[in-house]
């Protein structure tokens, strides 16, 4: 088991027309959600400036990740990225991606929902 906090997974959620990055801290649990996704790493800059303790980040392999030298260097945290097809090594992200599509699922347009509608989620799952 994780043994401090500031070890984070993060990922995108993919919607028809628009997509959320989600960051999850593998201790504690916490859930941080955005829909300001069009530029992913300044994202999660923005996301993990809202907490105290970023020790590591990692991430899947999807190209919409590959700013993470700007991701390092501005939360001065290690980036590791997961394997391909390895899901099970972001497990603790996948799993809340996974409780967050039961609201919002695949096919669904997630151009309509707001910053708000993103809160309101990181809510109901960190409470």
């Amino acid at each position: 088991m994780w043994s401090r906090l500031g070890d984070w997974e993060g990922d995108t959620i993919y919607g028809q027309d628009a997509h959320l990055v989600t960051l999850v801290d593998r201790k504690s649990r916490l859930t941080l959600i955005t829909k300001h996704a069009e530029v992913v790493a300044e994202s999660m800059i923005k996301l993990l400036k809202r907490v105290s303790s970023v020790c590591t980040v990692t991430l899947d392999n999807g190209g919409e990740l590959a700013a993470h030298e700007k991701e390092a260097k501005a939360m001065n945290a290690d980036i590791y990225f997961a394997k391909s097809y390895a899901s099970y090594q972001r497990g603790t992200n996948e799993n809340t991606n996974d409780i967050i599509r039961r609201t919002w699922p695949k096919k669904m347009a997630l151009s309509h929902l707001t910053e708000d509608n993103a809160r309101t989620m990181e809510m109901l799952i960190n409470t």
